[in-house]
């Protein structure tokens, strides 16, 4: 039998719409935030912008299209995602071995006319993909379903290709456009056992390792966010984002990654070093206090 290998994508879409306050930065432009693994140079409409990760907040609404080139392999990536006023769209791509080892998706929102309604539209690659939202089978590939406005977990399988997780959040009044691309099933082979003379003999099984992929959160609309001090500030960092750990230790689970620039509410860690942070509703971590700072 073989093991199906999950790879999750935990993602928290911070789309701010306050319709007529001129602090949200995205009210009359639109956001858009690209992303790779490893990292990757971004071509937008055919224009150079640099490499992931790409963030700008002051983009003009409407259809783009979006290509990214892995600098290691030189492997390459094109689509398209429709920017909407008022909404943070997400681009993000892992690039593996070859094209079908590699895997992607996009989170986009489609304005919708009631201010109170909200849905998700998926498209997958393969098709007839099957489709869980919060552990709940509804169908397969591609399909449209109402869905409360909130966090929900996104579950994809298909025969011969990797299952995966989508962690996205719906807004109310807009329907998010969800598009994946799945990557190929890796194979293991079945070892041939040496021969034993003995009845007892047994063969041991291999276990296939369950990966989790963790991507930078996006980027928050830090000047349209409201947050009480005190509160921890994420500083620049050699790489771009700073990881969030379980416990205050370099050897911590590795929780997730946050951007520089944003601000977290604060937690006083036990542990000299670290920072705590809820860098999720009701989910806490620590980061360092190299690249981090608390303000009162």
């Amino acid at each position: 039998m073989r093991s199906r290998i999950f790879s999750g994508i935990f993602i928290l879409l911070f789309s701010l719409f306050l319709a007529g306050c001129e602090l949200n930065p995205f009210a009359k432009k639109a956001g858009i935030q690209v992303t790779s693994h490893p990292d990757a140079n971004v071509v937008i409409d055919g224009k150079p912008v640099g490499k992931t990760p790409y963030y700008v907040e002051n983009a003009k609404p409407g259809d783009v299209s979006v290509q990214m080139t892995a600098i290691d392999t030189g492997e390459s990536w094109e689509g398209k995602v429709t920017l909407e006023s008022g909404t943070l769209t997400t681009v993000h791509r892992e690039f593996g071995s070859s094209s079908d080892k590699s895997h992607s998706y996009s989170l986009s929102f489609e304005k919708l006319s009631n201010a109170k309604d909200s849905s998700v539209n998926i498209v997958s690659l393969p098709a007839s993909a099957t489709v869980s939202v919060d552990g709940k089978p509804l169908g397969f590939t591609p399909t449209s379903i109402d869905v409360a406005a909130g966090p929900h977990v996104f579950s994809f399988t298909a025969p011969g290709f990797q299952d995966k997780i989508v962690n996205a959040a719906v807004q109310a009044g807009y329907r998010l456009n969800l598009n994946l691309t799945m990557a190929t099933m890796e194979i293991v082979p079945t070892p041939t056992p040496t021969p034993i003379a003995t009845p007892s003999a047994s063969i041991t099984p291999t276990k296939t390792k369950t990966t989790t992929d963790i991507t930078p959160l996006p980027k928050q609309a830090s000047s349209a966010a409201t947050i009480e001090k005190p509160y921890v500030e994420i500083l620049d960092t050699p790489t771009g984002w700073l990881k969030v750990r379980e416990t205050p230790s370099t050897t911590g689970t590795e929780l997730s990654k946050v951007n520089p620039g944003d601000k977290f509410p604060y937690k006083e860690s036990t542990v000299a070093g670290w920072n705590g942070i809820e860098y999720l509703k009701g989910s806490w971590g620590y980061v360092s206090t190299q690249y981090s700072k608390v303000v009162k």
